[in-house]
């Protein structure tokens, strides 16, 4: 085996990694990409949202990549690159199931909740049919100068005073690298923690959640072709599903259960991508995959009824545990992105912008240069800000979880996550950056007291129990009230929020702007 000598390796392939890795190659580092599987291939993480628009548009921007900037909307996406598949996204959509009956909703909504994330399709945000836009990106990379390496499973990772050394299994035999930096990008596999797990730390101290996160869970999913309409099959069996600020289904549709919930992500071509995320409760369920999801969609006959035809694209898979978080973020020569380091629950779309931001992050850092009279100030930096923004997400999930139960309870608690986003996309579209930049801000508001307070303390009045649902909102609509631009806490809107203009101009004073002054920025809304 030669020892092949790199300025970077990055490992794993997925959109962050190749993203990351042909910056790097255009500030003129010797980067090389190391990929286990081979492209195209299945990946869960399939839905953006605003605050990803905003990080694609900036790195674009920043580095000349035109490409980034098409696929931050759906319209730029339809124009400039019509060949990678993906579907229409225009808000977040939520219904509360009870197994053993048919969907059932009233005209106030009291089991469907729709907000809009944008005002219309052509500043939309994407579901990504991840196949198509992974190997894109690869493709793009390598045009830039990565040497990307595919079915090439590293395992080995030792740490040296002037970078790092890693080994492992290519196609053509034993692999040898040694490079300045490594970053690892590779997601739930967690390289960096199994490798040092070998040498230097047990299994647990590696996959350590907070003492307050979520419990175990597993997520059941695939893609299939054959869904119907849940808005049509609800309609048939009695529900009220008066007109919401877009359709139903074109959003990250989200039904809540008694044993979880189950996510569907329609994509353009027909296909719907599904998952079911089951955090223990329920009667137990068959070890099979398919006739697990069989088994929770025959408690729920709606859902079984969109389902029940439908036609898995390759079989249906399991992931057995989750949530986890890593021991460490960063070593001296060596950091991990956010998935490598965390994960929590795909409730909420976080995990695209959380990885774009931290993209963002990594490419100023050797945009200055990376040297070590820098690098450790940086990345010091960097792992404040995740472990920040882990803690800030795991509230989030956390108190959603707790709230599930009731549906009122849950519409409140979700109103938290709804102001923070909001209130961080409009700043970050409005108003001057900060001195370094919008993306070393707190993801979601991890920086922000007002933001980081609501979430905490909202998932402690929840674990707690103590309050009525009537004073549960009522503390709810008091917590957003600073963030709350979007106008969340109008009962006359029946859980159906649009993008609303006037509202955004009556509530100009959160974000430090005058009437006037907002509406003459109102253009920014629509992107670079």
């Amino acid at each position: 085996m030669t020892l092949e000598r790199r300025d970077i390796v990055i490992v794993g392939s997925g959109f962050a990694g190749s993203i990351l890795a042909r910056i790097l190659a255009h500030q003129g580092r010797d980067v090389v990409l190391v990929e286990r599987g081979r492209h195209p291939r299945f990946a869960l993480g399939e839905s953006s949202t605003p605050l990803a628009s905003l990080s694609l548009e900036r790195l674009a921007a920043r580095y000349g990549l035109e490409d980034l900037h098409h696929l931050s909307t759906y319209g730029r996406w339809l124009r400039h690159l019509p060949q990678l598949r993906r579907g229409l996204k225009r808000g977040f959509t939520f219904y509360r199931h009870s197994p053993g009956r048919p969907y059932a909703n009233d005209p106030t909504n009291s089991r469907r909740l729709l907000v809009a994330a944008s005002p219309d399709d052509e500043i939309a945000d994407v579901h990504w049919m991840r196949s198509d836009v992974d190997a894109f990106l690869v493709e793009r990379a390598v045009e830039a100068g990565v040497d990307f390496r595919s079915q090439t499973l590293l395992t080995e990772l030792q740490e040296l005073p002037e970078g790092v050394l890693v080994g492992g299994e290519g196609p053509g035999g034993k692999v040898g690298l040694k490079a300045r930096f490594l970053v690892d990008a590779s997601g739930g596999y967690g390289f960096v923690a199994r490798a040092l797990a070998k040498v230097q730390m047990s299994a647990q101290e590696t996959r350590t959640p907070r003492p307050h996160a979520p419990a175990s869970a597993q997520l059941i999913f695939g893609h299939f072709e054959g869904v119907s309409e849940f808005v049509d099959r609800a309609r048939e069996g009695g529900a009220s599903m008066i007109p919401g600020p877009y359709p139903d289904s074109r959003a990250a549709v989200h039904h809540l259960l008694d044993e979880g919930w189950l996510y569907a992500l329609p994509f353009d071509h027909g296909v719907v991508s599904a998952g079911l995320i089951r955090r223990g409760a329920g009667p137990p369920l068959p070890t099979e995959p398919r006739r697990a999801w069989e088994a929770v969609l025959e408690r729920y006959p709606t859902l079984e009824t969109c389902f029940g035809s439908a036609r898995p694209l390759q079989p249906i898979a399991r992931v057995s545990s989750f949530p986890y978080r890593r021991a460490k973020v960063v070593g001296d020569r060596w950091l991990l992105l956010p998935h490598a380091f965390a994960f929590f629950d795909p409730l909420f779309s976080t995990g695209i912008a959380w990885s774009l931001m931290a993209v963002e992050r990594v490419a100023q850092m050797f945009e200055r240069g990376g040297e070590s009279s820098s690098l450790k100030s940086d990345l010091g930096r960097y792992q404040d800000l995740l472990e920040r923004e882990a803690s800030q997400i795991s509230d989030l999930i956390e108190g959603a979880y707790l709230a599930m139960a009731g549906f009122d309870r849950f519409t409140s608690f979700a109103r938290l996550y709804f102001a923070a986003a909001s209130f961080q996309e409009l700043s970050q579209r409005l108003l001057a950056p900060p001195t370094q930049g919008w993306a070393w801000q707190g993801f979601l508001g991890a920086t922000d007291p007002v933001s980081r307070s609501f979430f905490r303390e909202g998932r402690i009045q929840l674990a707690a129990g103590e309050d009525s649902p009537e004073a549960w909102k009522e503390w709810v609509d008091g917590a957003i009230e600073p963030r709350n631009v979007i106008g969340l806490c109008d009962p006359r809107r029946r859980n159906l929020y649009p993008v609303d203009v006037d509202v955004l101009l009556d509530n100009s004073d959160l974000l430090g702007l005058s009437r006037v002054e907002l509406e003459r920025r109102l253009p920014r809304l629509r992107g670079c």
